[in-house]
């Protein structure tokens, strides 16, 4: 069920932004709960809410921040988490509008990126009244992605994961798919073109990072950043399963890019084709098969991050 409230009469105060638009996925693991504190927490801090919006579709989600940006609305607040974060970045880009982010989902990976903490009401205080900052976002095929686009165990794990056990498991769901997603993955062969070169290997976990990081806590590549003006990339090159238990030993602190196994790089942008074809897993979404073209946008999306979350020299000028 969708629920559109009217504009609140609070007065303003001198923040960054003083009106927004909160636009709520409450499908997301905490969406509909947290959607009313973050309605009544904006309030408080003296915002003016020009609408808010919790449904379960994020087709109205979209159709609604459509909407706000073809209006010019300066801040537009959206809470969900990956997949809610990935359907409607995309409509920023190029936008006069700025986008403010709640996380509500399991995993919550770009507002990590950004610096933002689960919490409800310090998440809305960055959303109002943080740092403004143009960060990178990557492109799949006709689509747009924060954080990333896999093939291989990753995209198992997605298969696996399902509303009902994200609720109840929270962030153990994913050990629980991962298991799962072993039993079930098998190795495919790779062609890997970008402009450092063409790569061709057997693999069974390929990762394209726009953002720091994936899985968690756990850093795609060392020197992975949202604001580098280039994606991030690794690859399992094996054939065998039991490696993945080596690797998984790595990802602390992407010390992974250390094993003889993984081909890491950072590009502009390329070709990802496999043998047979195989779902690509965007954001956490499975959105279309290989082959995949892939890219990024420098510096493409405007958000509210949290203060100080980015060195001094990275913050628009």
């Amino acid at each position: 069920m969708s629920t559109m409230i009217p504009d609140s009469q609070s007065s303003r105060i001198g923040t960054p932004f003083d009106e927004a638009i909160l636009l709520v996925n409450s499908r997301s693991r905490r969406g509909k709960e947290e959607f009313e504190e973050a309605r009544l927490h904006l309030i408080g801090q003296g915002v003016r809410i020009r609408s808010a919006l919790h449904t379960r579709h994020v087709s109205k989600l979209i159709k609604e921040a459509e909407a706000a940006i073809a209006q010019r609305q300066p801040l537009i607040i959206v809470g969900g988490g990956d997949g809610t974060m990935n359907a409607v970045a995309g409509l920023f880009v190029g936008s006069k509008s700025t986008m403010g982010v709640l996380p509500m989902g399991t995993g919550n990976a770009f507002a990590r990126d950004l610096g933002i903490a689960t919490k409800i009401a310090s998440a809305c205080e960055i959303a109002i009244a943080g740092a403004p900052t143009n960060v990178d976002i990557g492109r799949a095929g006709d689509g747009y992605f924060v954080n990333v686009a896999t093939v291989g165990l990753t995209t198992k794990i997605a298969e696996n994961l399902t509303d009902p056990m994200k609720r109840r498991f929270g962030r153990l769901v994913y050990a629980i798919a991962l298991v799962r997603a072993y039993r079930e993955i098998r190795p495919f062969h790779t062609i890997l073109k970008t402009e450092n070169g063409t790569q061709e290997f057997e693999s069974i976990q390929i990762v394209i990072g726009n953002g720091r990081f994936h899985a968690g806590p756990f850093p795609v590549l060392p020197d992975a950043s949202i604001l580098e003006g280039k994606l991030s990339l690794y690859a399992i090159e094996s054939r065998t399963k039991s490696e993945l238990l080596k690797f998984a030993l790595f990802m602390s602190g992407g010390r992974h890019v250390q094993l003889n196994e993984v081909h890491s790089e950072h590009c502009l942008g390329g070709t990802l084709t496999t043998r047979p074809q195989i779902p690509v897993t965007v954001d956490g979404q499975i959105a279309q098969t290989t082959p995949l073209v892939f890219s990024t946008v420098p510096r493409g999306l405007r958000v509210m991050a949290a203060p100080g979350f980015f060195p001094a020299t990275t913050q628009p000028k």
